[in-house]
């Protein structure tokens, strides 16, 4: 992933395959990484208004996040809310981390494991399997 510095800019909503990926993030992700489930469950209402605002230039598929809706921060949380590996659709070993800061989602990282990009982002079910 290149610096967040650098990220272009994008504004659009989330796809439907990119809200699916969240959401077995916050539920089943958490899990794997060892994060609070009932903390992790509590950032589920933001995916509901998550804008994409850029997306990282160097190839990879990771995308930085907005939510406008103040309500549904948690808490000023600052961490990792998931982080697991897995395989590309192209069959690339990858991380995804999704982090929060402020209480709001705001990225999700897709880095290759070997560092060849570019590469597409995995389905939640794509996931599953690895689990």
């Amino acid at each position: 992933m290149a610096d967040s510095n650098a990220r272009e800019s994008e504004s659009r909503g989330l796809s439907v395959a990119e809200h699916h990926l969240l959401r077995w993030l916050l539920t089943r992700g958490a899990e794997i990484t060892g994060v609070d489930a009932v903390r992790a469950a509590a950032f589920l209402p933001q995916l509901g208004f998550l804008r994409v605002v850029g997306r990282c230039p160097c190839g990879c598929p990771t995308i930085y996040f907005d939510c406008a809706e103040l309500r549904l921060f948690v808490d000023n949380v600052t961490d990792i809310l998931a982080d697991v590996e897995g395989r590309s659709p192209e069959g690339t070993p990858i991380g995804i981390i999704l982090r929060a800061v402020d209480g709001r989602m705001t990225e999700l990282e897709a880095y290759a494991r070997d560092g060849r990009v570019p590469f597409s982002l995995p389905t939640a079910e794509q996931l599953k399997e690895f689990w």
